[in-house]
C-alpha cells in the first residue's frame, strides 16, 4: 500500500488540510507542536476503523472544539491493483464515500463503501505489518513485532530460497503451514488445557478410571471386610474358651495365698503388743531418769546462785568507790563552765557595741551621700520646672516650621510674579514740596517709591490731589495670587501662635534649646537619684535619720564621738530637726573629710573584726568548758545508774540463792537423791526386757516373709479381676463382629466387586483409546512446529543481513546482531562485546528499531509493503547518529518503490536525509467569524488552504 493524498476538515484542531505524499521515498512532514501533524496518522485509523455511526470515544475525541461540525476524513491510495480514493465523515451529516478509480472503476457509499474497502485492504495488505511499522508519538521506539507476518514470511522465504519473483512461492504457504499448525495446537488443546491439564475427553476418561477405580476399590475392600470378620470371629471364639479356663486357675491360687496371709496378720498383732509393752517401759525409764537429772540441776543451780551473790556484794562496794570520784570531778567542771560564760559573754556584748558602732558610720554616710544627690536632684528638677516655663510660648516643630517656609516662599514668588506683571507707578516727592503719600505710605521729600499696579493705588497729595490707578484683569488676578498666598502664612502663623516667619524660627529654636537643657536636666535627676523617685530618696533619707536617732541620743551626755568629724555636720544630731538639718548640707566634701571617714570606717571595722574575733573565741572556750562539765555530769549519771544496777543485780542474786536453797530443802524433804538414783536403774533394767522379746517375735515373724506374701495375694486377686474384665470386652466384641457379619450376609458384596471389576476394565480400555489420540495430537503438533521453526530458522538469515547493513551504517563495520525466530533481535555485539538488547542504551534501542523497521520495507515485495509512519522519533539520538541515521534512510529507500513518511517538530534530524519530500505544515484554524449559512457537500478545492510542497532532493 502506498499513500498518495490525505485530506482533514474539521478534525481535531485542523480546519482544513491536505498533504500530498511522495509514492516512494521519504516524505518530512514537518511543523511545530499542536500543528496537527498526530492527527495525520490517527485520521488514517479512524478512516479505516471506524464506520460512519460511530460513537466511539477515538470518534468523538476527533471533533473540532468549540463548533459544531462533523470531523471528515479523505485519502487516495494504492493497495495491490487498485487505485481508489476513500472519504468519510462522522457525527454531523455522516457520510462513507469510496471512489475505485483503478482497475475497474467503482463509486460505492454507505455501508457497502465500508464493507468493500476492508475488503480491498484484506485482499492487498497485511494490516498487522501496517502496524508493526508504525512509531506513534510518546511511544519508545524498540522493536516491532514481526512474527507472522504473512508478507514479511513471503518475502523472507524468497530470499531464504534465492528466489526472484513472486511467481516461484505459493501465496498463503506460509499462512496454510500456520494454519495446520494452529490446527494441531487445536486438537492438542481438545485433551489438554494450561499447565498440560488434562481437558476434554482425556479429563471425562481419566475422571470416569478414576471413579471406576475408586468403586472397584470400594468393593473389593467390603469383601476383604466380611473376610477378616470371619477370622476375627474365628479367633474371638477361641479367646474366650481360653480366658475361660486362665479364670479358674487364677481364682485357686488367690484363695491359697489369702490362706496364708490371714494367718500372717494374727501373728503381727502379737508383735503389734509387744511394741507396745516395750514403750511403755521405755517411757518409765525416761521420766526416772529425767528426775534423776533435774535433782542434779537443781543442786547445781542453788550453789552458783549462793556465789553470785557474794560476787554481787563486792561489785556494789567498788560502784559507790568510782561514784564519789566522779561527783567530785562534776563540781569543779560546772564552776570552770561558769567561768567561761561569763566572758563570751561580755566579749558579746562588746562585739555588739563595735558592730552597732560600724553600722552607725555606714548610715551617716550613706546619710551625708543621699543628702547631697536629693539636694542636687531637687535643684535640677526646679531648674527644669523653670527652663519649661520659659519655654511654654509657641510650639513650633520642624514640620509646621518647613510648611510654614513653604507658604512664605510662595507668598514670595505671587510678589514677584506680580511686580513683574504688573504696571507700576513712581511717586518722587521734590524736595520743599508738599508730603506725599502713595497707597497708604508717606514719601519723603526728597525721595521716591515705586508701587506695582496690582491692586487699586491711591496716590494722594495733601490739600492738592488725589490719584487713582486701577489695573487691567491680568494684573488683578495676580494680586488675587499673592493676597491668596499671604493669606495662607497668616493663618499658618496664627495657627501657631507667631506673627511671621521669623518669630517661628525663633520660637523654634527656642523650643529646641529648652528641649535640650530638659534632657540635661531628667539626666542629672536620674543619675542622682539612681533611678529612684524623689520621694523615694527623701524616704530612705527620714529612714535612716530615724535610725540614726538613738545612737546620737546616746552619744550627746557621753561624748564618745567626741574629737571625730561627723560627715553632714557637726550640729547634726544636736538639733531635733534632724531632717531640716540634713537637707541644708551641701553634699560636697572635700577630699581630706572622705579620707577621714574611710579611715574611721576602716577603724571600725578592724574594731569590730576584732570583738567579732574575741567573741567567737571566748563563745569556743564556754562550749568546750560546758561540754566538759556535761560529759562529768553524764559520767555521774551513769556510776549513779551503775550503782543502782549492782544493787538491783546484788539483791536479785541473793534472793535466787534464798529461793534455790529452799526449793532444794523441799526436794530433798520429799525425796532423797539415793531413792532417785534407785529408781532410774530399776526402770532402765525393766525398759531393756520388754525391748528384747519384742525384738525376738518381730524377727521371727520377718524371717516368714509377710510381705510377700501380701504382695503375691493382691496380685492374684487383681489378675483374677483383669482376667473377669478382659472376659467381657471379648465378648462384647465377638457380639458385634456377628452383628456386622449378620448385616454383612444380605447386602451381596461378592456380586457387587464383580459388577465393579468389569466397569472399571471397560474404563481402562477407553482411557487408553483416548490417551493415545491425546499423544498422536502432541506428537503431530511437535512435529509439525518443529517443521515451521525450522523453516522460521531459515527466514532470520536474510533478516539479520538486511537489518545488520543498515545498522552498520550508525554502528560501524563490527556490528554483528543476534536474532531470535520471532525476527526480534536479542543481542548487539560491537568491537567484541555482546550487550543483551535490554541492557543497550535507548538512544541505541530506538536507532536498532527504525534499522529493523527500514529493513523490513527493504524486504517485502512492494506489492506487499506498507508505508513505514515515524511519529516524533530519535530523540534519545545524537547529533554523530542523526547524521548517520539520515543515511540509513537514503540507503533503505534508493532503488526501491517503498514508502517512508516521517512526522517531526524538529525538522534539523531529518536534514541529512537525501531525496526526501519535505511538507510544512502550518496552523490550520477556522475564520475568525461563523457564517450561519449551510455547509457545502464538497470543500471548494480552488480555495483550499494547501501545504506548500518543497522538494529538497
Amino acid at each position: 500500500m502506498r499513500l498518495l493524498r490525505i485530506r482533514l476538515s474539521d478534525f481535531r484542531g485542523v480546519h482544513h488540510r491536505e498533504v500530498h505524499l511522495a509514492e516512494q521515498g521519504v516524505t518530512v512532514l514537518e511543523g511545530e507542536n499542536e500543528v496537527g501533524k498526530t492527527s495525520t496518522v490517527a485520521a488514517l485509523d479512524l478512516l479505516v476503523d471506524f464506520r460512519d455511526s460511530s460513537t466511539a470515544a477515538e470518534v468523538r475525541a476527533a471533533a473540532p472544539a468549540g463548533r459544531d461540525a462533523g470531523p471528515t476524513v479523505e485519502a487516495e491510495l494504492v493497495s495491490g491493483p487498485y487505485h481508489l480514493v476513500y472519504r468519510k465523515r462522522w457525527l454531523r451529516r455522516k457520510l462513507t464515500e469510496l471512489t475505485v478509480i483503478a482497475p475497474r472503476a467503482e463509486q460505492l457509499a454507505g455501508r457497502e463503501a465500508h464493507e468493500r474497502m476492508l475488503a480491498i485492504l484484506d485482499e492487498t495488505m497485511d494490516r498487522s505489518l501496517w502496524r508493526a511499522l508504525r512509531v506513534e508519538q510518546h511511544t519508545p521506539l524498540g522493536q516491532a513485532d514481526l512474527g507472522g507476518q504473512d508478507a514479511l514470511t513471503r518475502a523472507l522465504d524468497r530470499a531464504a530460497s534465492g528466489a526472484s519473483g513472486a511467481g516461484e512461492t505459493v501465496p498463503g504457504a506460509d499462512a496454510a503451514a500456520e494454519d495446520l499448525v494452529e490446527r494441531a495446537l487445536a486438537e492438542v488443546r481438545r485433551y489438554h488445557g494450561g499447565h498440560h491439564r488434562p481437558v476434554g475427553p482425556l479429563r471425562e476418561a481419566n475422571d470416569r478410571l478414576a471413579a471406576t477405580t475408586a468403586e472397584a476399590e470400594a468393593a473389593a475392600h467390603a469383601v476383604a471386610e466380611v473376610e477378616r470378620d470371619v477370622a476375627r470371629r474365628a479367633d474371638l471364639d477361641r479367646e474366650v474358651s481360653a480366658l475361660a479356663v486362665e479364670r479358674r486357675q487364677q481364682a485357686e491360687r488367690a484363695h491359697e495365698l489369702e490362706d496364708r496371709w490371714s494367718a500372717f496378720e494374727s501373728r503381727r498383732l502379737e508383735v503389734t503388743a509387744a511394741a507396745e509393752r516395750a514403750e511403755a517401759a521405755r517411757e518409765r525409764s525416761r521420766r526416772a531418769t529425767d528426775r534423776q537429772a533435774e535433782r542434779a540441776r537443781l543442786v547445781t543451780r542453788a550453789a552458783d546462785a549462793a556465789r553470785a551473790a557474794e560476787a554481787a556484794d563486792a561489785a556494789i562496794a567498788a560502784q559507790e568507790e568510782r561514784d564519789a570520784a566522779r561527783r567530785a570531778d562534776r563540781d569543779d567542771g560546772r564552776a570552770a563552765w561558769e567561768a567561761a560564760r561569763t566572758a563570751a559573754a561580755e566579749a558579746d556584748t562588746a562585739s555588739r557595741a563595735a558592730d552597732d558602732a560600724l553600722a552607725t558610720a555606714r548610715d551617716r554616710g550613706e546619710l551625708a551621700d543621699l543628702s547631697g544627690r536629693l539636694r542636687r536632684a531637687e535643684a535640677a528638677e526646679a531648674t527644669r520646672r523653670e527652663v519649661e516655663r520659659s519655654a511654654a510660648g509657641p510650639r513650633v516643630d520642624a514640620a509646621a516650621l518647613e510648611e510654614l517656609e513653604e507658604l512664605d516662599r510662595r507668598l514670595v514668588r505671587a510678589e514677584a510674579e506680580l511686580a513683574a506683571g504688573a504696571g507700576t507707578v513712581e511717586v518722587v516727592a521734590h524736595e520743599g514740596g508738599p508730603g506725599v503719600t502713595a497707597d497708604g505710605e508717606v514719601v519723603t521729600p526728597g525721595t521716591a517709591r515705586t508701587v506695582p499696579v496690582a491692586g487699586p493705588v491711591t496716590v494722594t497729595v495733601p490739600g492738592v490731589a488725589e490719584v487713582r490707578v486701577r489695573p487691567g484683569l491680568d494684573g488683578a488676578e495676580a494680586r488675587r495670587r499673592v493676597d491668596h498666598a499671604r493669606q495662607a502664612r497668616d493663618q499658618a502663623c496664627a495657627a501657631l501662635g507667631v506673627a511671621d516667619l521669623a518669630a517661628a524660627r525663633a520660637a523654634r529654636h527656642v523650643g529646641e534649646d529648652a528641649a535640650g537643657r530638659v534632657r540635661e536636666l531628667v539626666a542629672v535627676i536620674r543619675r542622682e537619684l539612681g533611678g529612684r523617685t524623689t520621694a523615694e530618696v527623701r524616704a530612705e533619707v527620714d529612714r535612716l535619720v530615724e535610725r540614726l536617732r538613738p545612737a546620737a541620743a546616746a552619744e550627746a551626755p557621753t561624748g564618745k564621738r567626741k574629737g571625730r568629724r561627723d560627715p553632714v555636720g557637726p550640729a547634726l544630731f544636736d538639733d531635733p530637726a534632724l531632717v531640716e538639718a540634713s537637707e541644708h548640707l551641701d553634699g560636697h566634701e572635700p577630699d581630706e573629710a572622705r579620707a577621714a571617714r574611710a579611715a574611721e570606717l576602716d577603724g571600725l571595722r578592724r574594731e569590730a573584726s576584732a570583738a567579732r574575733d574575741a567573741a567567737s573565741t571566748a563563745r569556743r572556750t564556754a562550749e568546750e568548758a560546758e561540754q566538759a562539765w556535761r560529759r562529768a555530769d553524764d559520767a555521774v549519771h551513769a556510776a549513779e545508774s551503775e550503782v543502782a544496777a549492782a544493787r538491783t543485780a546484788g539483791a536479785v542474786a541473793r534472793n535466787d540463792a534464798e529461793r534455790l536453797a529452799a526449793e532444794l530443802a523441799d526436794a530433798r524433804a520429799g525425796a532423797p537423791d539415793a531413792d532417785l538414783d534407785a529408781e532410774a536403774t530399776d526402770t532402765l533394767a525393766r525398759a531393756r526386757r520388754t525391748e528384747a522379746d519384742h525384738e525376738q517375735r518381730a524377727a521371727a515373724l520377718a524371717a516368714d516373709d509377710p510381705d510377700t506374701v501380701e504382695a503375691l495375694y493382691q496380685a492374684a486377686r487383681r489378675a483374677a479381676e483383669a482376667l473377669t474384665e478382659r472376659t467381657g470386652e471379648v465378648e462384647r466384641r465377638r457380639a458385634e463382629v456377628t452383628g456386622r457379619l449378620q448385616v454383612a450376609g444380605g447386602e451381596g458384596r461378592h456380586d457387587r466387586l464383580a459388577a465393579a471389576r468389569d466397569e472399571l476394565a471397560a474404563a481402562e480400555r477407553e482411557h487408553a483409546s483416548v490417551s493415545r489420540r491425546a499423544a498422536a495430537a502432541v506428537r503431530l503438533h511437535a512435529t509439525l512446529a518443529r517443521h515451521r521453526d525450522e523453516v522460521r530458522q531459515a527466514y532470520v538469515a536474510p533478516f539479520r543481513r538486511e537489518v545488520e547493513r543498515l545498522a552498520r551504517i550508525v554502528f560501524g563495520p563490527t556490528l554483528a546482531l543476534e536474532v531470535d525466530q520471532g525476527l526480534r533481535i536479542v543481542a548487539r555485539t560491537l568491537n567484541g562485546v555482546t550487550v543483551p538488547f535490554e541492557a543497550l542504551s535507548s538512544g541505541a534501542k530506538e536507532q536498532l528499531g527504525l534499522c529493523a523497521r527500514l529493513a523490513v520495507a527493504a524486504l517485502v515485495d512492494a506489492e506487499d509493503g506498507v508505508p513505514v509512519m515515524i511519529d516524533d522519533a530519535l530523540g534519545h539520538s545524537d547529533p554523530a547518529r542523526l547524521e548517520r541515521l539520515a543515511a540509513v534512510f537514503t540507503a533503505a529507500t534508493t532503488g526501491t518503490t517503498h514508502q517512508v513518511v516521517v512526522l517531526t517538530c524538529s525538522p534539523a534530524r531529518y536534514r541529512g536525509v537525501g531525496a526526501a519530500r519535505t511538507v510544512a505544515l502550518s496552523p490550520s484554524l477556522p475564520p475568525p467569524v461563523a457564517v450561519p449559512s449551510p455547509a457545502p457537500e464538497e470543500p471548494d478545492d480552488s480555495a483550499a488552504q494547501g501545504d506548500a510542497l518543497r522538494d529538497v532532493g
